[in-house]
């Protein structure tokens, strides 16, 4: 019987694949909220944030990683409409950063994004 319980196994996890993961833990954080901390670490280090500019600028920063991963999995739009529509809730979100920046932050800020040349 021992046998057949091995044979058991080794056929229920052949049957699942070698590509198939395990689901995250209930507790873990969205991978798009890890995407979106990994940008504001990137920001504080570029731009030297204070604490207090990255408690304001947290929820900014998420609600935009969140609204770009909603982008990126939606199935009705093509591939351009997807670039427009991000590029859309990039320029939406720029002011809302920018607000939270020094001016010299901001100036470094601006030198930083794609398309000004710097």
């Amino acid at each position: 019987m021992g046998l057949a319980m091995l044979a058991g196994g080794w056929a229920i996890a052949s049957a699942q694949g070698p590509g198939t993961a395990a689901p995250p833990p209930p507790n873990a954080p969205p991978r798009r909220s890890i995407e979106a901390l990994s940008e504001l670490r990137w920001l504080t280090q570029q731009l030297n944030l204070t604490t207090e500019q990255r408690e304001k600028l947290r929820p900014v920063i998420v609600d935009e990683g969140e609204q770009l991963h909603d982008l990126r999995i939606n199935e009705r739009l093509s591939p351009d409409q997807k670039k427009a529509k991000a590029l859309e809730i990039r320029e939406a979100f720029r002011p809302k950063i920018a607000a939270e920046l020094t001016p010299e932050q901001q100036e470094k800020w601006k030198k930083m994004q794609p398309g000004t040349g710097a």
